[in-house]
């Protein structure tokens, strides 16, 4: 499981072998082998122990800002694998071969957010010709990038442009079905404008820390991108590699409005937006958790969701080392 400590003032140290961690007052041991990642907001106290503790039992220590971006980690020195694979990653990334896995990245995005929309399709009956209709329209934008060819560096800005294009549309049908309350315009980021937006993208956050350390144990540089260009102490593939990703998080936020599970309190004003608090992170942590840890059937097996991440890294991976000697 995943270990969130998201209440101010809570204090996390070693004992005994074990985690032990107190919230207003309340202790709880928790057992190294049942941890996969301690995430904390900010606010939180931990001894360097907790720390030697996790690294010994391979558990990443992830810090959250208030806005749910990782802005550091702790981890084991030795993640990862030999420069190999990460040399084979310029490489190729940086060949006209990069534009084929940056289109089939921002296909599958296109593709979940299709996919999401059928099964929303197929409860809202009511709203089933306007949601077919915005489907048929973000359909053409996978049409497009199937034409795309040419070098990467002059289809960059079309690319994206394409998923920009496809992500409105898709935006905007959600909007239209949630609760009226919470209805949004388009997306926002930090901070953002809306409760929708502010659930998102703290949800992109714990997603994004997940996902980079996939990519790390994959032994793939998370700095050396295809679509995000490369900017100092920017993880640029990490933030290529989340689009396959992103669809979990916000089925997850829009079903927790969808079912009326969210209310006004869980948000505090600050400037130019809005912030997720203590109540808030509670609910979210819960159910993206619950979702992240759900059993499901992926090339040919079972397995936990949330390792699908790791799966699909080492796939990246062997696909770079399969290029060897071409």
């Amino acid at each position: 499981m995943d270990l969130y400590l998201n209440s101010y003032g809570s204090f996390i140290h070693q004992k005994d072998g074990m985690f032990e961690i107190e919230v207003d007052g309340k202790k709880t041991m928790v057992a190294p082998a049942k941890v996969q990642s301690i995430i904390m907001s900010t606010s939180i106290r931990l001894t360097t122990d907790v720390i030697k503790l996790a690294v010994d039992n391979n558990i990443d220590v992830v810090l959250l800002d208030e806005f749910g971006d990782p802005y550091g980690r702790f981890w084991h020195s030795k993640f990862g694998s030999t420069a190999f694979i990460r040399r084979r990653q310029l490489e190729i990334f940086e060949s006209d071969e990069g534009l084929s896995f940056a289109v089939e990245w921002i296909v599958n995005k296109i593709t979940n957010h299709i996919e999401h929309l059928k099964e929303l399709e197929y409860k809202r009956h009511a709203k089933a010709e306007l949601i077919e209709s915005e489907i048929a329209h973000i359909q053409k934008y996978i049409e497009k990038l199937a034409s795309v060819s040419g070098t990467l560096d002059e289809k960059r800005n079309t690319i994206m442009a394409y998923e920009g294009n496809a992500a409105k549309h898709y935006y905007g049908i959600l909007s239209h079905l949630i609760p009226d309350p919470f209805k949004f315009d388009g997306r926002s980021s930090q901070p953002a404008k809306d409760e929708f937006n502010c659930m998102l993208n703290y949800t992109f956050g714990v997603l994004y820390g997940k996902v980079e350390k996939a990519v790390v144990i994959a032994g793939l540089d998370p700095f050396v991108g295809i679509l995000h260009t490369d900017n100092y102490n920017k993880k640029s593939f990490v933030f290529d590699f989340i689009e396959n990703f992103r669809h979990h998080a916000v089925s997850c936020v829009f079903s927790l409005f969808s079912k009326k599970m969210v209310n006004k309190n869980y948000f505090d004003t600050i400037k130019n937006g809005l912030s997720l608090n203590k109540e808030g992170k509670k609910i979210l942590l819960q159910h993206f958790s619950d979702k992240l840890n759900k059993t499901i059937h992926y090339d040919g097996r079972n397995i936990v969701l949330a390792d699908t991440i790791l799966h699909d890294a080492h796939k990246v991976a062997n696909r770079l080392i399969d290029k060897k000697g071409e």
